[in-house]
This record gives C-alpha cells, structure tokens and sequence, in this order.
C-alpha cells in the first residue's frame, strides 16, 4: 500500500473472476480478508450509499472509475465492466491482477 494524506493511496490485488448468477450476470473479484483490511485502514476513503467505496481500478491498460461495496461477510467486491472484460479478455475463472486506486476525500 502506497500514498497517504497528500495523495491517493494504491493497493495491488489479485483475484479470481467469478459470475453472479442473477438475471443481470455480472463478474466480480472478490477482495480477500488482507485486501479488504487495508482499505479499511485508509483514512481518507471516500464512501457513499451503503458504504460503497470510490475507486479507480486498473486492470491491464485499461483505467475506469467505479466503486467496492462490502459484501454480507465484510469483504468487499470489485464488479468488472463488460467493456473492460472485452478490452483485457477476461472470462470468468482467471485470476487476474489489478490495481485500486483511493482518491483523496473532499471531506
């Protein structure tokens, strides 16, 4: 983990690519317990609704941004944009490397 106060701070993840089995199908990366206790650690996170956190996630070439929201078990879950799955070719089942970026809050 990098940055602090005057910047946003980066983690780098990976994670295995899995599909949400409802009527709109999306794909997730699950952040593990380490991951997800890091960015709860960071002071200067920027949340809204139900503890969504902002985020600029990189995957590969491609930068977009979106947010983490924590799941029933208190870790939180990266949606991976169609889009961004065409561009890197992902598929459900790899494992992939990303990066998260958190800007700094406003607040």
């Amino acid at each position: 983990m990098n940055g602090g106060e005057s910047g946003p701070t980066t983690i780098s993840i990976r994670g295995e690519v899995w599909r949400y089995d409802g009527p709109a199908g999306w794909y997730f990366v699950s952040l593990d317990h380490a991951a997800s206790a890091q960015i709860d650690l960071i002071g200067h996170l920027e949340r809204v609704g139900f503890g969504y956190v902002k985020v600029v996630a990189t995957l590969g070439e491609t930068e977009w941004q979106t947010t983490l929201f924590p799941d029933a078990d208190g870790f939180y879950l990266l949606a991976i944009k169609a889009a961004v799955r065409k561009i890197e070719d992902v598929e459900e089942g790899d494992t992939i490397d990303l990066t998260l970026s958190f800007p700094v809050s406003s607040t």
